[in-house]
């Protein structure tokens, strides 16, 4: 039996424009009126996934920044924080200025964000999509290590020359991936969703075996290699589709749902 379901967020539990269909809702609710565990994890700060979180049921810890950080949904508590460091990030300020490329830093407080949006000259705090204020100098402004960097591409054709370029940039300090088509993120070594998931079946006191996982990208292989039963959605990447146990339909069919009603609900 299944007890506890990581989901990715997007591409898996919503659609690329944001969108949570009813079927997954329901089906996400039923899990946890099941006495099942589920929840949400993704590549996103809290930040940004925060306004999820009213819309999907999930009742065990959530994974935010591919492992990086582990908090409680609702309350914020944090049970686990690796975030990036100072000197990585300010870094990374330059070649986001350099090169023309925009990167959103989520800051720890969990609410703000240091950002620079494609077609923009220069940085903003922005919270939950406002601008706060323009900044000047951004790495004067990175004064705390924040959870991640997320970097946005113009155009899903560009991804992977960003990737190369960052990637080389970067070097071991970092592995560079794209998370969807015009997104790429910067993960530290040893931090995967892969070894966050097993840090909360261990808390939760469930088994691999018992653990299913879901997603849709390159991000989410060593999630799918982990889990007890590694589910691949239907639009997912051919680097995540060789590694799961089993591919649902699409996101836009309601995927997700067809996995949990199959495996968890009708059992």
């Amino acid at each position: 039996m299944y007890r506890l379901v990581f989901c990715d967020l997007d591409g898996t539990v919503a659609t690329f424009d944001g969108q949570v269909r009813p079927a997954v809702q329901q089906a996400m609710r039923a899990v946890v009126d099941a006495g099942r565990w589920i929840t949400l994890c993704t590549s996103r700060g809290y930040q940004l996934a925060k306004p999820f979180l009213d819309r999907v049921a999930v009742n065990a810890p959530l994974i935010c920044c591919t492992g990086g950080l582990i908090v409680e949904a609702h309350t914020r508590l944090v049970y686990y924080v690796q975030p990036l460091p100072l000197p990585l990030a300010h870094d990374l300020v330059r070649l986001s200025l350099q090169e023309d490329i925009a990167m959103w830093f989520y800051l720890a407080d969990m609410e703000t964000m240091l950002e620079r949006r494609v077609g923009e000259r220069g940085y903003a705090l922005r919270r939950d999509g406002e601008t706060i204020r323009e900044v000047a100098d951004a790495i004067r402004e990175l004064t705390e290590a924040p959870h991640k960097v997320l970097i946005e591409t113009r155009t899903v054709e560009e991804s992977p020359s960003i990737v190369a370029r960052v990637q080389e940039y970067v070097g071991d300090q970092a592995r560079v991936v794209i998370s969807s088509p015009r997104r790429i993120e910067v993960v530290l070594p040893g931090l995967s969703k892969g070894w966050a998931m097993s840090w909360v079946a261990s808390y939760l006191g469930v088994g691999r075996e018992e653990v299913i996982g879901a997603g849709d990208g390159d991000n989410d292989v060593e999630m799918l290699e982990w889990a007890g039963l590694g589910i691949a959605m239907g639009n997912a990447t051919p680097r995540a589709k060789a590694v799961a146990d089993w591919i649902a339909p699409p996101v836009e069919e309601d995927g997700l749902a067809e996995a949990l009603r199959r495996f968890v609900l009708e059992p």
